[in-house]
């Protein structure tokens, strides 16, 4: 059946305006009824465009020999098969032959005993999906790789993604910290009520700083960064948010802080034991001298002579224990045992707590190997902690807690009490020079026991709740 002329030319208009390009190919079969090849039969425009072959040379030619390409790449035989089967196909191929380096989508269907193939030029579309993908495939790299935690969030802070640097830090599974809110890792929920405040005025938060809560019940002080990341087709707000652990950087700079104020300490007790040692040196031989002329029927002037020199001692006494904690300790250190040493110091005081009805409980880690210590230097800091724990307490209800254990290559020693407790005020200035909440005291003790821990090159930190205790917790690096 023939078709009207003008619906000819419709059809032929259609196919040659079309935006993608058309090929009509008829069998080229051998003796025994198998395709070898094909024959063009109609080439659009929009194909001679694409392939760079004009009709001339394509109508009338081969497949194979205008297009080698076609048998490498597989097309080949999917039009065989397409012609066999006489069902049409539709894939996405990369072409990569003659001048070709393209992405093309490509349809194909049986015609006769042959077929027609229409293909469009994808490569544009399908480079920039793969370049996006290989965007995405880096950021997920440096997502993962990071040193940083990094998180990626809702507005409602719940996380929907962490990093392996996020859930080392914390000490989570990934599944575990999928289950938490961003609220539940702050220690203070004063802190997170300052940062949920800035979050929703500002949609994002920068450098605030926070401790934070790990799995393991310990704490570290963060950096927290948090800005919109994107906005789903569903109209999700997404944020990414990124953590730096700086407690190092922290207890550095503490640590530059502390050797500053131990070195101020050292000049003024250095000064005024020149200051005052000299007269009270003067003031000792000028009482000497008193005494040998005061005749000795004046009985009164013994009890003004005994409160002179006992006071005089006591100034002396005292220059020399400002002296001694500010000064660095000069060690004799041998390989020892910990636990020893804390079971030796304890047998110093116990008749102090017995006499004060006060518990004592002991549990000592035996994985604990040997360290370098001075055993005496360390007994003088233990007894000054154990006498601070007992006066801490009531009589009848204190209960002195000694814990020894061994974690991640670092020897912990705690002491612990259920004293009166120490306010949120003063626990960071425990170990500064002079600072003291005793009627009477110097505040030199902690700052002399700080001193003889950080000659071990150890460290020591205090945590408190008042009205139930007071920890205070040294630890030593295993080499």
């Amino acid at each position: 059946m023939s078709l009207k002329p003008e619906f000819e030319d419709l059809i032929i208009s259609i196919f040659e305006n079309a935006p993608y390009g058309i090929i009509s190919f008829k069998s080229i079969r051998d003796e025994r009824d198998k395709i070898i090849d094909f024959e063009c039969l109609f080439i659009n425009p929009k194909a001679e465009k694409v392939t760079g072959i004009p009709s001339s040379e394509m109508i009338g030619n081969t497949l194979l020999n205008t297009m080698p390409g076609n048998k490498e790449a597989g097309l080949f035989d999917a039009y065989c098969k397409v012609v066999e089967t006489r069902e049409p196909v539709s894939f996405k191929k990369h072409y990569e032959g003659e001048h070709f380096d393209n992405w093309f989508e490509i349809h194909a269907s049986a015609l006769a005993d042959g077929l027609t193939v229409s293909f469009l030029d994808i490569s544009e579309h399908e480079r920039a999906i793969r370049k996006a993908k290989a965007s995405e495939v880096r950021y997920e790299q440096l997502f993962q790789e990071s040193i940083d935690a990094i998180f990626i969030t809702n507005n409602e802070l719940l996380f929907l993604e962490t990093n392996d640097a996020m859930l080392k830090t914390f000490g989570y599974v990934r599944a575990v910290m999928r289950s938490l809110t961003f609220k539940s890792l702050f220690l203070n929920e004063e802190d997170f009520i300052r940062f949920n405040k800035e979050f929703y005025k500002n949609d994002r938060v920068e450098e605030f700083e926070a401790e934070l809560l790990l799995s393991n019940g310990k704490t570290g002080i963060c950096l927290i960064n948090i800005v919109e990341l994107s906005q789903t087709e569903e109209g999700l707000r997404l944020y990414q948010g990124i953590i730096k652990d700086i407690t190092r950087k922290k207890m550095s700079e503490r640590e530059l802080i502390w050797a500053e104020k131990l070195s101020m300490t050292g000049k003024i007790a250095r000064s005024i034991a020149h200051e005052v040692r000299n007269p009270l040196t003067n003031l000792s031989l000028a009482l000497e001298q008193l005494k040998d002329e005061i005749p000795a029927e004046v009985k009164e002037a013994d009890l003004y002579i005994d409160i002179i020199e006992r006071n005089s001692k006591r100034i002396g006494n005292l220059i020399t224990e400002l002296l001694e904690s500010s000064k660095p300790k000069s060690l004799k250190l041998t390989k020892s045992l910990l636990n020893e040493v804390v079971e030796d110091t304890l047998g110093l005081v116990k008749d102090r707590l017995k006499l004060q009805g006060m518990t004592l409980e002991e549990d000592y880690d035996p994985s604990i190997p040997l360290i370098p210590l001075d055993s005496d230097q360390m007994k003088t800091a233990l007894v000054n902690l154990f006498v601070n724990a007992i006066e801490a307490m009531k009589p009848g209800k204190g209960v002195l807690s000694i814990k020894t254990y061994l974690e991640d290559g670092t020897i912990f020693l705690q002491v612990a009490d259920n004293g009166i407790g120490i306010s949120d005020e003063n626990i960071n200035s425990l170990f500064e020079p002079f600072f003291t909440a005793k009627t009477g005291g110097m505040g030199l003790g902690l700052t002399a026991v700080q001193n003889i821990i950080k000659s071990h090159m150890g460290q020591i930190s205090a945590s408190s709740v008042v009205g139930e205790g007071t920890v205070f917790q040294i630890s030593f690096s295993v080499d």
